[in-house]
């Protein structure tokens, strides 16, 4: 079974056959367990796997799975209640092709994969090289052709849904997987990548989030977004480091401060002495009567 073809194919299928959001999020995801597994006729998943995936409570899951079974996308085997339930993924491929046909698929197949494999080596090169090249001199200097290396025609949407699928990431179908490969000739497929490792167990509509972000912030690249995070840190460490401590003043200096600040005239005060102060001019007496009892 090809992967890419399916997945295209199942584009094609849906629209003139409607599936819910979940429904469609399934069958990615049957998709990729089959693929990992080696393509077996029959592969077993337990239903708490798939409501992990989804989100969904098992009622929901059930409902979906049906929908798929009766549009003829998919066929299911209970194993009851304490096994893993055993599915299939029924192919668009014609399946009373002749062994001619088949061997001529598989020729077909094998080409497509070479060629797809040779321009991720070629794409990853140029990736390569162009961070020993300062980024905006390039992009001045040759603007048209960095764009055609990220346009290359790699199978993005099968590297894209692996991701989704290892990292848990939340999927409402294909709505998302075109969103997400809108930004491919825009940015590095890399910088993508980067996108969904920062949005795992989270959602795609996420990590489009922080595309669109990175894009407002003309972030193309993997390299220019290293360069501008360092600069924020950058930034940060130096406004903590020069913190200036100030010593309060004492309440009396402060209310006096204010009154100048209103323009309130201060009232001169009368110069006092011990002797206007009861307590002291008694402390004082008794001062000198001790003084003279002494002598």
């Amino acid at each position: 079974m090809n992967y890419i073809r399916e997945l295209n194919a199942f584009v094609d299928w849906l629209e003139t056959n409607p599936l819910e959001a979940t429904a469609q999020t399934l069958w990615f995801h049957l998709m990729a367990i089959a693929n990992k597994s080696g393509w077996p006729e029959w592969f077993a998943v337990s239903n708490l796997t798939l409501q992990a995936k989804l989100s969904v409570t098992e009622n929901t899951l059930a409902k979906h799975r049906n929908t798929l079974v009766q549009k003829g996308r998919i066929e299911y085997r209970s194993q009851g209640k304490q096994k893993a339930g055993k599915y299939r993924i029924i192919p668009f491929s014609a399946p009373n092709l002749t062994a001619k046909n088949e061997v001529n698929h598989e020729k077909s197949d094998d080409h497509a994969s070479k060629i797809a494999a040779d321009r991720e080596v070629l794409h990853e090169a140029n990736l390569a090289e162009k961070r020993e090249v300062n980024h905006e001199a390039l992009y001045k200097q040759n603007k048209t052709k960095r764009k055609t290396n990220f346009s290359l025609e790699i199978p993005v949407r099968e590297n894209f849904l692996s991701m989704i699928n290892e990292l848990n990431i939340k999927c409402r179908g294909v709505w998302d997987i075109d969103a997400l490969e809108a930004f491919v000739g825009i940015m590095e497929p890399e910088l993508i990548r980067e996108a969904l490792k920062r949005s795992e167990m989270k959602s795609v509509a996420y990590a489009i989030e922080i595309l669109r972000n990175w894009h407002a912030e003309k972030i193309h690249t993997v390299q220019v977004l290293r360069e501008h995070e360092g600069k924020r840190r950058s930034r940060l460490r130096g406004y903590r480091g020069n913190v200036v401590l100030m010593d309060k003043l004492p309440a009396s200096i402060q209310w006096q401060q204010e009154q100048e600040r209103l323009g309130v005239p201060m009232q001169p005060r009368e110069p006092r002495t011990v002797a206007d102060d009861p307590e002291l001019a008694e402390m004082l007496r008794d001062l000198h009567r001790s003084k003279k009892a002494g002598s």
